[in-house]
């Protein structure tokens, strides 16, 4: 009698290695070219497992141009909704990430955001004082010019060949710390009356659905 045959799983039966698939989109129309969508892209790689998918879109505008490119973008993701017989394509969210500079509409580019459900990453007076939260508090007003001079001797890297990038994992491990800052500005503000005055930033509430979302 010969051997007996050894049983071989067909490839069918063969245990198949799990494979991440992203659950949840954000789509993020930011005003910088480089500044906002590559710091994104590096918070990402640092605080999502696979599970999140972020598409970012730079130089999408002034604020008010920028939230009416989102709106569009919410509309049309909607409709794809609406016929899709997939539940994934429900899960996803549009913002606009944008500071105050000296841009003109930004009351209205709020009103037409929260009129058509698209979320706001609003900085006051520009995306560089999230940063510099990591390293020190600012409570006092400042021009966004000496705030970025400020960033640009934190991070040396900031000012290299005037790319004004901030990468993420030169910032020191102070997510927590810069966040409970940030809201205490915000608490601030409110309470003298002037809501998103300078300064101002409310970015990790995008950074928030990020880590929540790519667990």
């Amino acid at each position: 009698m010969g051997s007996p045959k050894r049983f071989r799983p067909s490839r069918s039966l063969a245990r198949k290695k799990d494979k991440i698939e992203p659950g949840f989109k954000i789509f993020a129309f930011c005003e910088g070219l480089n500044t906002e969508p590559k710091f994104i892209e590096d918070f990402i790689r640092e605080n999502s497992n696979g599970l999140v998918t972020v598409i970012t879109i730079g130089a999408a505008g002034s604020p008010f141009k920028i939230v009416s490119t989102a709106v569009t973008k919410k509309k049309e993701l909607d409709e794809i909704a609406k016929l899709s017989m997939d539940s994934l394509d429900e899960k996803f969210e549009v913002w606009a990430v944008f500071d105050k500079d000296e841009h003109p509409k930004i009351p209205e580019a709020f009103q037409k955001a929260e009129a058509n459900n698209v979320y706001i990453a609003y900085s006051n007076p520009c995306f560089e004082i999230w940063p510099i939260l990591h390293f020190k508090n600012q409570t006092a007003p400042i021009h966004r010019h000496q705030l970025q001079s400020d960033l640009g001797k934190l991070i040396p890297n900031y000012k290299k060949k005037g790319s004004k990038e901030i990468v993420y994992s030169d910032l020191p491990n102070a997510y927590a710390e810069a966040k409970l800052k940030a809201i205490a500005l915000g608490k601030d503000h409110i309470a003298i009356g002037t809501p998103f005055g300078n300064p101002y930033t409310d970015v990790f509430k995008l950074f928030d659905k990020i880590i929540k979302n790519g667990k």
